[in-house]
Order: structure tokens, then sequence, then C-alpha cells
């Protein structure tokens, strides 16, 4: 609105320049965090829920992982070592834009596993449907999960509604990387590890530029951990 006025000489400044977010209204944190029988509840359902096998996939790889959206939509095949169970995933493609390597479990290896089947033939894990070499748009995970929350279907969209409503509610991509990180920690993996599979930037500076240590062998105890946990519930849905 400033830059509006500026621009026709309404007024002489934009007094908002150097406020931040928080100066003016704070950010909602989400804090939705499935519990284990939510987990097997969403095993359930799932397969009442109409959605394409890779966007299953996406969903456990998502839990597994504990990657982001946009990090599972853009992964290409030359991004995974199957042999040294590694998913390198790019700079350009983290939201920090820095180089993160997700050491796959067992469980994961097999969603990639059972994707590969699906996508193989492309250069994309999760390649577009009516775009050449090109990956499935950003949002098409996120909006096929939102259809199976609403209340009545859109046009021309999945007729599935409510078919992903858990017991404690509505729940978003994001959410299955905040519950990955919070059962790690149930399992012991030490916030800092978290910290360091989640990709996340060091807040502390003198941390940040002094400890370097990229505990390889913690987050791979922590991304098993987690994946022998998922093995077992998504094993027990519906017993």
């Amino acid at each position: 609105m400033f830059v509006f006025a500026i621009k026709r000489e309404l007024v002489v400044t934009d007094p908002t320049a150097i406020l931040k977010r928080d100066d003016y209204g704070k950010k909602n944190e989400r804090s939705r965090v499935f519990s284990d029988a939510e987990i097997k509840e969403l095993k359930a359902k799932i397969p009442l829920a109409n959605l394409q096998e890779s966007t299953v996939l996406a969903i456990w790889l998502m839990l597994s992982t504990c990657c982001r959206v946009g990090e599972i939509s853009r992964a290409r095949w030359a991004d995974i070592d199957f042999s040294a169970k590694i998913w390198l995933i790019p700079p350009d493609n983290s939201k920090n834009g820095k180089e993160h390597t997700v050491l796959l479990s067992q469980y994961s290896l097999n969603m990639f596993k059972q994707l590969k089947k699906i996508s193989g033939h492309s250069s994309w894990c999760f390649p577009a449907a009516n775009k050449e070499d090109a990956h499935v748009d950003l949002k098409s995970i996120s909006k096929q999960i939102h259809d199976r929350h609403r209340v009545t279907p859109l046009k021309n969209r999945s007729k599935a509604t409510g078919a992903l409503i858990l017991k404690g509610g509505t729940w978003t991509p994001h959410d299955l990387r905040r519950t990955g990180a919070t059962m790690m920690g149930r399992l012991g993996v030490r916030p800092d590890v978290i910290e360091k599979c989640l990709n996340h930037v060091e807040q502390n500076k003198l941390i940040r530029i002094y400890q370097r240590q990229q505990l390889l062998t913690e987050k791979r105890h922590a991304w098993h951990a987690l994946g022998n946990s998922l093995q077992v519930l998504t094993t027990m849905a519906g017993k």
C-alpha cells in the first residue's frame, strides 16, 4: 500500500519498511502430530481414498524421511543410490538452499523401490502426467490430500471426500514431517540429531560456525529407528 502511495507522491516514506512479520502479527504455528493410532488409521483408510499409487508412496516417504512435499516432488532417480541407501536432495530443492543427504531406512528404501516400478521410465521420481521430462506440479500431492478432506467435492476432482480425515482431524503434508521428527524424539533420538535430519539451519551462530560435525552415524540410526517403528505400526493396521 505504501509503495503504491510513494509512486504517486502521496507519501514520502514507508513507515513499515523496518518492521518484521512478528512486529505486526505472529505467525500461527501448526502443532498437528499423528498418534500411533492415527498412523495405523491412515494405513487402513488410504485404500479407500482413491489416491494415485505414487501419491500413497509419497505420503509414506514424507513420513519416514521427514522431507518436505516440495523436496519429494522434485526428486530425481539420479539422486537415489539404492546400494548406499542414500537420497541426495540438491541445494536447489531444499528450503534453506543447503544440500541434504537422507540416509534411507529399509522402510523408505522399499517405498522408493515400489515407486521405481511406476516411474522408472522417467528421470523424475514423480513425473508430470501431461508434460515431457518434468516433475509433478509442486501443489499436486497437497491438492490430492486436501481433496480427501473436503466436505463436498470440487468439479472434476476426487469424490472421495473425507476419506483421509483421521480421528485427530484434518492434516497436511507438512504434518507428516513434524510427526516423523516427533516420533524420532519419542524413540530417544537427540534433538540436535533430529535437527540435522530435518536439514534445519542451526540458530546459534557460534555452534553453526565452529561445530561442523555431520553426525552421520547418529542420523542413520534416527532414520532407521523411525522406519522400523513405521513398519511395525503399518503392519499392525487393522489389527
